[in-house]
């Protein structure tokens, strides 16, 4: 039983705008019911969504003390921890996932990543065949976060995933243009 849910929270378009006034009316329906899980849920979402990851894992501990689907949060969770850069936080948290449910296939893959950047080679090999077995397009995934960094303008991080992307299929030349032009974007601000 794969989720999507979480799929669709990592995933997510928003305008920073329109973040930045949700995230407002969140905080103050928060400051008349402060423990409202769902108020909770959608701040530490917001709260991603901007990157600023540090605020989003203390929201979101919170929530996990009063979510139902404990697969779904300790994988969002785990998420964090690795964009916050806490690998061994999130290797822990993707393995409570998996625990509860082996046949996650994205949970699988978002572990393979963690253990790539903690530096544990093999075990990310690993995690990514699991995902594979259990049908995950991780080609597809790469590309899906290159496409999220992208838009949340972290350039750096899209650059690496449409590359991993790259790696797996190098007949695709619309990826390295991509890469090319994000590096050129990067240069460009960099000068400035």
């Amino acid at each position: 039983m794969e989720n999507n849910l979480l799929k669709r929270q990592l995933f997510a378009e928003f305008e920073i705008e329109k973040l930045r006034k949700k995230e407002e009316e969140v905080r103050i329906a928060l400051l008349i019911n402060p423990n409202d899980f769902e108020l909770l849920k959608e701040l530490a979402i917001i709260l991603y969504h901007k990157s600023d990851y540090a605020d989003a894992i203390k929201v979101y501990k919170k929530v996990l003390e009063y979510k139902e689907n404990k697969v779904e949060g300790y994988a969002f969770l785990g998420q964090l921890y690795y964009e916050n850069e806490e690998y061994k936080k999130a290797i822990e948290m993707f393995e409570k996932a998996l625990d509860l449910n082996p046949d996650f296939a994205f949970g699988h893959f978002l572990l393979g990543n963690a253990y790539s950047r903690a530096g544990d080679i093999m075990a990310a090999i690993m995690s990514y065949d699991f995902a594979i077995f259990l049908d995950l397009d991780i080609y597809k995934a790469h590309l899906d976060f290159a496409e999220k960094y992208e838009r949340m303008g972290s350039y750096e991080r899209a650059i690496r995933e449409y590359s991993l992307a790259y790696d797996i299929d190098p007949r695709e030349k619309s990826v390295k243009e991509k890469i090319k032009v994000l590096e050129r974007k990067i240069r460009r601000t960099d000068d400035l």
